[in-house]
């Protein structure tokens, strides 16, 4: 027997995803893998997804494998690879950061106007989705008679067996629809579940043995492993107990000959949808074009159904079930999933607030970038094409609607994965001819395959590796799978020969040499010459390029330049390897940071040789993604950052404040820095201040005229989202709330038609002034002032010390003048607005 132990090491505990991966590694074999966790002292068989869940396994537990068997040593081998590589990135999914996760439960004046009716509940997707109601009543209760009308044992079992082949069938029809990656992986665990002799084993013996209905046997057998799953000491798991009940509840449906969308209602028009309970597969089912928000029963923010809004984007609330009865079908309603409210029969002046909130966030989204989109620059004008990564062909709106210039990274892979055989040459070609089409003239670069590491084939004999990161991964295994990789260079080649498309690109990854470019480009060439031969359109040339992830390749890139047309840094996995750290392992997370200088200055000896050999580089990762890190990258050169779409709006926004000879003086003093923490401080003095070095108080994106704003809520709701969006502040309620508790000390109308509303925050990141002029005259506090015809909001970092108090002296001072009130109510655009209050800055 081989043992091995290690340190469980997921947050959420042994759940049903990691160990239905689990299951598949050592079903793999021809061996028995025991499981045994030393603190809960409970052993299982890891090829028991229910077994495994039930060792009530949390973060930190001493576990151990025990291995035997005659492919004892080929299992032990995978596995010690599966822990060390896969089991660490097995989690579901990383709780939204968007969610509200402060507690505080002070909302805004608009709230408490009119007669709409608030429910307050548990944030459980971000969002905002307004439309009218329309409940599901529908009931995990299974009836207690005979599927079958009669005391029937072996006709019953028939009746169920034959309903749980069709509920597998469900399941795998629904985890193989395009859309949701997250909800494939869910329904594939509960579909582990549903599979797993444990579960389907006992609900038989229940009808043989103890001759019950089916329905009677499913809800005990469900309701015994639920009560196990409760047991444990994780919330995670303990909100597993519902995937099981969701899984025996439709399994019942099923049995007692309920359709997959019997019970389901149908949607027409925008949807706010009502329901005690609701599982991932129904939720998948559902018209998304329709559904607008979800108001759930006491679901929690791990919980299956949670997960899945989140990464599909749907807003959702959970709400006690006296609130969830208080609401009416039919009438309209608001969820709030930042917030943790569904607000029904919404006034006029709530509508209104939250018309601006979604106005904040269309410009955030900058709709619209369906079409052609100019490249993003900065304020010097250099030109810098902000791209998106992408995994498949549903992924593509979304990015183009981000404001994506082109796709950096298009991860074929994932054609591959979860399959038991390849994808055909005309299946990748509908994909790869899909992503060109809807580039619509934009670049798309497609990464040939690449597994290897944390990504196995099960139809693909890769040899099992103990650091399979380091061994026959990407372009390595090409040469012994020649066929494999012509098949997908046709299917790109025939996609690129669309007229309409945009041009596609190759990249290959984990090149280390010329020797592999050379080998891709005979493929490339052998593939070109069967479709002549075939006589099948295709583009007579693709650029071929190289995705740089090792440090041979970083260091190399004048060697590699004669055979590549281009390159783009693959950060992450050049990190890792420069660094020899894996960035799997959360004990060595410090070590993981890209602003080491000695990873710094091998992206500057990347980028002047890609310049000197006249060669286009990018750079894809977290890395490029990241606003604070931004400058380093203008001051480096790239031609292209690709990052996930979401981030795309900040970059674009950011880049437009950057100067590029300022960006370049700033990576000369942090190539000099003698440590990672020296640049990040050389980064957040730079990313406080403005070209010429002083605080950036105020800009034209904080300048907003003839404003629709009608109250002083309102008007203070706007001047938070502009600052939101100008990257001043990390969160506009939280600073809407100190402006607030702000005005009820003490009233900030100045007279003389100006309010100067202030706050000192820890939202805040640098010192900020914005101005708005509403269209019409609004009142501001107690009836007999003049009312108000602008407004200058004033906001300081919390440990800003007394410089918000100099900021409001200067204006006030200012405000006595006629001119100056004068230059700002009357003039008709904003350049002599920003003049004004420069102006007033400058003087003493």
């Amino acid at each position: 027997m081989t043992a091995i132990a290690f340190a469980f090491p997921l947050a959420t505990g042994l759940h049903a995803r990691p160990a239905s991966l689990l299951q598949e590694a050592c079903l793999r074999f021809d061996a028995v893998v025991v499981f045994r966790n030393g603190r809960s002292r409970r052993r299982a068989d890891a090829g028991s997804v229910l077994e495994l869940v039930g060792s009530a396994t949390v973060a930190g537990d001493p576990c151990r494998l025990e291995i035997s068997g005659p492919q004892e040593k080929e299992a032990a081998q995978a596995l010690r690879a599966f822990l060390r590589h896969v089991l660490p990135r097995a989690d579901d999914a990383a709780p939204a950061a968007a969610v509200v996760a402060s507690g505080s439960e002070w909302l805004p004046p608009s709230f408490h106007e009119g007669s709409s009716r608030l429910f307050r509940g548990r944030a459980l997707a971000p969002g905002l989705g307004r439309g009218r109601v329309v409940r599901l009543n529908r009931t995990r209760a299974l009836p207690a008679r005979f599927a079958a009308g009669r005391k029937d044992p072996q006709l019953e079992l028939r009746l169920f067996q034959e309903a749980l082949a069709k509920a597998r069938e469900e399941w795998m029809r629904l985890a193989a629809l395009p859309g949701s990656a997250v909800g494939a992986a869910i329904l594939k665990a509960q579909l582990a579940i549903l599979s797993d002799p444990k579960f389907h084993g006992t609900i038989g013996h229940l009808i043989t043995a103890w001759k019950l209905p089916a329905g009677a046997a499913i809800t005990r057998a469900a309701a015994a492993l639920a009560t196990e799953l409760q047991r444990s000491p994780s919330a995670y798991l303990r909100e597993r107990a519902g995937d099981i009940r969701e899984i025996a509840a439709r399994l019942g449906e099923i049995v007692y000959g309920g359709a997959a969308d019997a019970a389901l209602p149908a949607l027409s028009g925008a949807t706010i949808l009502l329901a005690g309970h609701l599982s991932p597969a129904a939720l998948l089912a559902l018209d998304r074009r329709r559904l607008r928000g979800l108001a759930l029963g006491e679901v929690g923010f791990t919980a299956h159904v949670a997960i899945l809004a989140r990464s599909l984007g749907i807003p959702a609330v959970a709400l006690p079930p006296a609130a969830l009865a208080g609401i009416q079908a039919g009438e309209e309603a608001i969820v709030d999933g930042r917030r943790g409210l569904v607000v029904a029969a919404p006034g006029a002046a709530l509508k209104r607030y939250y018309r601006l909130e979604q106005e904040a966030a269309a410009r955030r989204e900058l709709p619209g970038a369906t079409g052609k989109r100019p490249a993003a620059q900065t304020r010097d004008n250099r030109r810098i094409e902000l791209a998106a990564n992408v995994g498949s062909a549903a992924e593509l709106e979304p990015a183009w609607r981000s404001g994506a210039g082109a796709i950096g990274l298009f991860r074929s892979e994932m054609l591959f994965l979860d399959r038991e055989a390849p994808p055909g040459e005309d299946e990748q070609y509908a994909v790869y001819r899909q992503a060109a089409l809807s580039a619509r003239g934009r670049t798309v670069i497609i990464r040939t395959l690449d597994v290897g590491g944390d990504k196995r084939l099960p139809f693909l004999r890769l040899p099992v590796e103990d650091n399979p990161f380091l061994g026959v991964r990407a372009v390595r295994f090409y040469a012994n799978h020649e066929e494999l990789v012509r098949t997908q260079l046709r299917a790109i080649l025939r996609a690129a020969a669309n007229g309409r498309c945009g041009p596609l690109k190759v990249m290959v990854p984990m090149v280390t040499g010329v020797d592999e470019v050379a080998l891709v480009r005979r493929l490339l060439a052998e593939a070109a010459a069967e479709l002549r031969r075939r006589r099948v359109p295709h583009a007579r040339r693709l650029e071929l390029g190289i995705m740089v992830e090792t440090p041979a390749a970083a260091l190399a890139i004048d060697l590699l330049a004669p055979a590549a047309d281009f390159f783009s840094i693959g950060s992450n996995d050049l990190l890792q390897y420069v660094l020899a750290v894996d960035r799997g392992n959360a004990a060595l997370a410090c070590l993981y940071d890209p602003l080491h200088p000695a990873f710094l200055r091998l992206l500057q000896h990347a980028a002047l040789q890609a310049r000197k050999a006249k060669r286009w580089l990018g750079i894809c990762g977290e890395m490029a993604g990241n606003r604070e890190y931004q400058p380093l990258l203008v001051g480096l050169g790239f031609d292209e950052l690709s990052m996930v779409p979401a981030m795309i709006p900040v970059a674009r926004e950011r880049l437009a404040q950057l100067d590029s000879g300022e960006c370049r003086a700033l990576l000369r003093r942090a190539l000099r820095c003698a440590d990672a923490a020296g640049v990040a401080a050389l980064l957040r003095e730079f990313n406080g201040r403005g070209s010429n070095g002083s605080p950036r108080v105020i800009a034209a994106q904080l300048v907003r005229l003839d404003s629709a704003s009608r109250t002083p809520g309102e008007a203070i709701k706007e001047l938070c989202d502009m600052l939101e969006l100008d990257n001043r502040i990390a969160d506009a309620s939280v600073l809407e709330e100190a402006v607030w508790k702000r005005e009820e000390t003490f009233a900030t109308d100045l007279g003389l038609g100006f309010a100067l509303p202030h706050a000192r925050s820890s939202a805040v990141r640098v010192a900020s002034i914005a101005f708005l002029r509403p269209a019409r005259p609004m009142r501001w506090s107690v009836p007999g002032k003049p009312v108000v015809r602008g407004i200058l909001l004033i906001v300081v970092p919390e440990k800003g010390g007394e410089e918000h108090l100099r900021l409001i002296a200067r204006l006030s001072r200012q405000l006595m003048h006629e001119d100056f009130r004068a230059a700002l109510l009357k003039a008709r655009a904003k350049p002599a607005v920003l003049a004004a209050l420069e102006g007033c800055l400058r003087s003493h």
